[in-house]
């Protein structure tokens, strides 16, 4: 995870959940916006959480995105991350 500014510079906090069906590309998509770069993944098992920070009109922003698999997203780590996320 990257470092964070203070909380006082955060105009906005946001959540993402990655849903989507296996091998659709929601890892690919998650790396490619945190490290700008494409990467070759293997099949996530349970799932990934990502800090980003974006600016948009002067304004910053911090994203945490969830990257959940979905063949367990009936499973105790899913339910947490749609808990967290609310």
């Amino acid at each position: 995870m990257g470092q964070h500014e203070s909380k006082s510079s955060v105009e906005a906090r946001v959540q993402v959940l990655l849903l989507g069906l296996d091998n659709a590309g929601k890892s690919t998509l998650l790396y490619k916006m945190k490290h700008n770069v494409g990467v070759s993944t293997v099949p996530t098992i349970g799932f990934n959480v990502e800090m980003l920070d974006a600016r948009k009109n002067r304004k910053h922003i911090s994203v945490t995105v969830w990257d959940v698999d979905s063949s367990n997203l009936f499973a105790p780590t899913a339910n947490l991350a749609v808990i967290l996320c609310k």
